[in-house]
């Protein structure tokens, strides 16, 4: 919950064109924990959403965007403010991710847990994927990850080009080919649908 010294705070600060966050990041690498909290109530969908689009499972999401939080507060002391938080934030995102892929790949889960198999899907269910869903979804399993990533920063989280180029450490020039072919590849999937 915001209280009206922080609504006040938060208020002032976009006036002055500061980045909200990386200040209430300050506050945090100072001590604050009610600034942490209130990172993590703002920050924890967006975390959700897009590990979800890469690793399709709501459990492995919200234990990598928890890894994300921990993260970010081991850091703590060593933020500084330059640039956009949401830059920084992604960027322990995405490496997270990237640690995930890796295990993953070591270790290859095995559905012997009722709760790690997928559940069959019923044609009346509401929790079923619409079909358009399910192609995107397919499709962007298909991709390499610098493209699945660059173009659900891009599309889901709203970063600038010059922002995925700096949490993926890459130039804008590869930033906008990965995501011109994925949307190559986003735009041959629905067509293949049709």
């Amino acid at each position: 919950m915001l209280y009206k010294t922080d609504m006040q705070e938060a208020e002032r600060m976009s006036e002055d064109s500061i980045d909200a966050d990386a200040i209430l990041m300050t506050r945090v690498s100072d001590g604050d924990e009610h600034a942490l909290r209130m990172l993590i109530e703002k920050w924890k969908n967006p975390l959700l959403n897009f590990f979800y689009r890469s690793v399709k499972d709501i459990h492995t999401s919200e234990d990598l965007a928890q890894k994300t939080f921990i993260n970010l507060y081991r850091t703590r002391e060593g933020y500084s403010v330059r640039g956009k938080f949401s830059t920084y934030i992604f960027h322990i995102a995405r490496s997270i991710l990237i640690n995930e892929y890796r295990r993953a790949k070591r270790k290859p889960a095995e559905a012997t847990d009722p709760a790690d198999m997928p559940a069959v899907a019923v044609e009346d269910s509401g929790a079923r994927m619409s079909e358009l869903e399910e192609i995107f979804q397919n499709a962007l399993n298909k991709m390499p990850e610098n493209q699945r990533t660059s173009i659900l920063l891009l599309k889901q989280q709203e970063l600038s080009y010059d922002e995925i180029a700096e949490v993926m450490h890459a130039s804008v020039a590869n930033v906008k080919t990965w995501i011109h072919r994925a949307r190559i590849t986003l735009k041959e999937a629905l067509t293949e649908h049709e």
